[in-house]
């Protein structure tokens, strides 16, 4: 047997490994910036001109030992984890052997000079078809020369400036110090994300800590986003910072069977560990804002002259992954905004942070994450698994401001609407008495003028509430209209259906008699004929007596719920209509068992379809997250107060999922659910219904059971 080796072209892997493996010149130059880096150098300048790139550090430098084993070696690296010592202790950023190969896509032609401490300097060159190697003197003491001609790039001013953006963006350190020289000009490199101070750079500063062994997410909100007076607006929340911790293995609870079907908690536990502790350091800040906005929403600074705005950056410890420096949106806040436009002031919607809108940094380590890959190209990482849990538990800390925030604008829009309008007197007499005008008095003239700057400032205020409605509505049409689709396609087949229906209902009952009649249900009866599933009929028959009933259901309740008349205002006799609710799902769900606690007589102005809606979702919920239990116990209670109706709900059931335990309000929120398959809207249903009705919910609870208290205006 013989042992062969590949042979390849140099040309060749100048070509893929080079030129096609750097997608820009800026990601190459940053390759021979790491390996500075590397080389635990304290300087490293880049020198461009027009026929050249020369990139020296003061580094540990090459001898001829370490070109032939290492340098001519691809694919081999013989970097470790961690080198130096005291302040010039630095991880290692090269790990794949092939980053040498950065100098092909920068130029046709490399020469490099190298020398290590107390041993002799080399030089080598190459035109990526031939390689020589040789001695040269040299009396510094140590470091690399890198000089690249026959440039593949026309470098100009702009270039150049996209070259010093870049490096200040992907440098995440201090160890060593940046320099680029172009036509006779130096300067220094600085790395782009210092301290974040809200108030300078940004508006909310959030910082997220994940502890791996723990499953725990730390998620700490600074903010300096609004005036003083709106802590007497909003005096139940904390305008200054937040902390909140969130167990991640019950927060992404729901994404687990995305990774193994049948993956125990131990496994996933395990999965989480996986990831390994990472830290973020992120800055919110609205882009513009008008002056409208600005007082309408009490903020502090319509404008930062330091606001960062790069986008988010995510390092392995001193460098960025190429691809990750800022302008690609891998956290996908365009397309989580997309799915849920709702402005910040919407009172059922998700409010979602708009990609332009935040900035800052995500650190990983090289040995901590291993498990984060990165692309044999280094231009981006392997999107497995891990990545995905860890954009995740990002993403759930974001989650947590996203909610903060839009509390306080909620708080300080709902305050905004409550507020009186202003007495406009003058400005009314004139109206009555146009002559009045010609009388006024300076002190009369001065009310009056004054008015009308409130009125055109209420014409505004309202022009722009009526603006936010709409906008509101459309984002409501959005989603209903995903339900409404497929409820009526739902009603479209049950009315196809319904000339079926006697025959759906009674065929088991016709088959048994006509069996009996022929004498063959007692053979098909006989013990020794029921012993196999697939071939016991009477057991057969009665599955599917069972499944027809349900048909049959299913088609009563589409078309009963679909008729006009379910939409028509008028005085509704609640116990009745609750008795109807009742009745329906009892003889839907024999294990159900609902408890009415409403006084007779009791009536509502408003459209039996509000409450359809309202507490068919709400048994709905009940059941599907108790759907082990023998028995579900579910009371409702109703009392009249003013035009509104008191309501309480409750079962008796396993309450609310871990994760919404300590916010059970987070379940309103849209496409919030616990279930791999539930799309979480109908809590947003149930939430958006009230509130249409001039209503709102109260409180909920779920720990003993699930328990929600509103209250339902008469608002149709």
């Amino acid at each position: 047997m013989e042992k062969l080796k590949y042979i390849i072209e140099d040309s060749t892997i100048a070509e893929v490994l080079g030129v096609q493996n750097f997608t820009n010149e800026e990601s190459a130059v940053l390759e021979l910036v790491k390996n500075a880096y590397d080389a635990q150098a304290i300087d490293v300048n880049i020198i461009i001109t027009k026929n050249q790139i020369i990139i020296e550090d003061n580094g540990i430098g090459m001898n001829r030992q370490k070109i032939m084993d290492a340098w001519m070696h691809v694919g081999k690296s013989d970097k470790q984890y961690i080198v130096g010592e005291g302040q010039n202790r630095r991880v290692l950023a090269g790990s794949k052997g092939v980053g040498r190969f950065a100098i092909a896509r920068l130029g046709a032609k490399a020469e490099i000079y190298t020398k290590m401490k107390n041993q002799e300097a080399v030089l080598w060159k190459t035109d990526w078809n031939t390689n020589t190697l040789e001695v040269y003197e040299n009396e510094n003491i140590q470091g690399t020369k890198i000089i690249i001609e026959k440039l593949r790039d026309n470098w100009t001013d702009s270039r150049v400036d996209n070259l010093c953006e870049f490096l200040s963006r992907t440098y995440n350190d201090d160890k060593m110090k940046i320099q680029i020289e172009y036509k006779g000009e130096r300067k220094n490199v600085a790395r782009y994300f210092n301290e974040i101070n809200p108030g300078i750079n940004c508006v909310s500063a959030i910082r997220l800590n994940y502890f791996a062994s723990l499953q725990l997410l730390l998620c700490d909100i600074k903010s300096d986003e609004f005036k003083e007076d709106v802590r007497e607006i909003c005096p139940d929340i904390n305008l200054k910072e937040q902390k909140i911790e969130i167990n991640i293995a019950q927060e992404l609870e729901s994404l687990k069977n995305d990774f193994s079907e049948e993956s125990t908690s131990e496994e996933w536990n395990a999965l989480l560990m996986e990831v390994g502790n990472f830290s973020a350091e992120l800055c919110f800040s609205l882009k513009n804002s008008s002056t409208y906005d600005a007082d309408r929403f009490h903020y502090k600074h319509k404008i930062l002259e330091e606001r960062y705005e790069t986008g988010v950056i995510l390092y392995r410890n001193a460098f960025s992954i190429s691809s990750y420096e800022g302008k690609k949106d891998w956290l996908g806040f365009g397309k989580r905004s997309r799915m849920s436009p709702a402005a910040a002031t919407h009172p059922s919607g998700a409010w979602r942070v708009r990609e332009n809108q935040i900035a800052g940094k995500v650190v990983i380590d090289k040995r901590e994450n291993c498990r984060l890959l990165d692309m044999m190209n280094r231009q981006g990482l392997v999107e497995n698994d891990i990545y995905k849990l860890f954009i995740a538990i990002i993403i759930a800390g974001i989650s947590c401001f996203e909610r903060y925030r839009q509390n306080i604008i909620r708080c300080i829009a709902k305050s905004g609407e409550q507020k009186a309008e202003k007495k406009t007197e003058v400005v009314e007499q004139v109206i009555k008495n146009p002559e009045r005008l010609m009388a006024l008095s300076h002190e009369e003239t001065k009310i009056f003028l004054n008015e009308l700057v409130q009125m055109k400032k209420e014409g505004k205020e309202n022009k722009d509430q009526s603006d936010e409605k709409e906008r509101r509505y459309k984002y409501d049409i959005r989603l209903l209209n995903i339900l409404a689709t497929s409820g009526l396609k739902a009603t479209s087949i049950a009315h196809e259906m319904y000339n079926d229906r006697n025959s759906i209902d009674k065929n088991v009952d016709y088959i048994t008699e006509a069996l009996k009649r022929y004498e063959i249900w007692d053979i098909a009866n006989d013990t020794e004929n029921r012993r196999y599933i697939h071939r016991d009929i009477p057991a057969l028959l009665e599955k599917n007596k069972r499944i027809n009933r349900k048909i049959v259901t299913f088609m009563d309740v589409m078309l009963s719920e679909s008729e006009k008349e379910q939409f028509i205002p008028e005085d509704i006799k609640i116990s009745e209509l609750f008795n109807e609710i009742k009745t329906v799902w009892e003889k839907d769900y024999s294990w159900i068992d609902i408890h009415l606690k409403i006084e007779e007589g009791l009536k509502h102005r408003s459209a039996k379809d509000i409450f359809r809606v309202i507490f068919d979702n709400l048994i709905m919920n009940s059941i599907q997250q108790n759907d082990s239990e023998n028995i579900l116990e579910i009371n409702i209670s109703a009392a009249k107060k003013g035009g509104y109706i008191n309501m309480v709900y409750w079962d008796k059931g396993r309450g609310l999922s871990t994760k919404y335990k300590s916010n059970p309000m987070r379940i309103l929120e849209v496409h919030e659910t616990s279930r791999k398959k539930g799309h979480g809207i109908g809590m947003w249903i149930v939430n958006n219904t009230i509130i249409n009705t001039g209503g709102e919910i109260r409180n909920i609870e779920g720990t003993d059971g699930f328990k929600i208290e509103f209250e339902v205006g008469d608002r149709i």
